[in-house]
């Protein structure tokens, strides 16, 4: 299993209002866009998003499930599908000091596979779906300042 952790602090809003936009999936087409290769929706909460690598492009499969508001914080629980980058993935939404201020965590387990997986996994995989996640994270952060202008 590889995983991937990114987080981003979203200043002046409050968590509940951040959540709020974050489990609406007319957002998550806003903020997939841009960074990802290609983003199709399949669905009303399935998305087929593409990473380009060399030699070859992955496809990944983006659903979200549900919210999870069983512990402190609170989360967006997600799956992820495909060869290669099959597993979950949620968002972790914690209060910081002030309470206005809330941080987003990205958090991803997928699994490669066997021997070869972990080897395209090494040889850029996993850096690759770092930098989509963060930038993913960057465009959360920029669509919920522009929704709560």
């Amino acid at each position: 299993m590889s995983v991937i952790t990114t987080d981003t602090l979203i200043e002046g809003i409050r968590r509940d209002d951040v959540l709020a936009w974050l489990s609406n999936p007319d957002s998550h087409d806003k903020f997939l866009q841009g960074a990802f290769d290609d983003v199709k929706r399949t669905g009303e909460r399935t998305w087929e998003l593409t990473v380009k690598m060399v030699p070859k492009s992955r496809v990944i499969g983006y659903e979200i499930l549900q919210l999870d508001e069983s512990h402190g914080g609170r989360r967006l629980l997600c799956r992820t599908t495909g060869k290669r980058t099959a597993g979950e993935l949620h968002y972790s939404l914690r209060t910081m000091k002030p309470s206005s201020n809330t941080l987003i965590t990205l958090h991803s387990d997928y699994d490669p596979g066997g021997a070869m997986g972990r080897v395209i996994d090494a040889a850029g995989l996993r850096e690759a779906l770092e930098s989509r996640w963060r930038k993913v994270l960057d465009n959360v952060q920029r669509g919920v300042y522009e929704a709560h202008k």
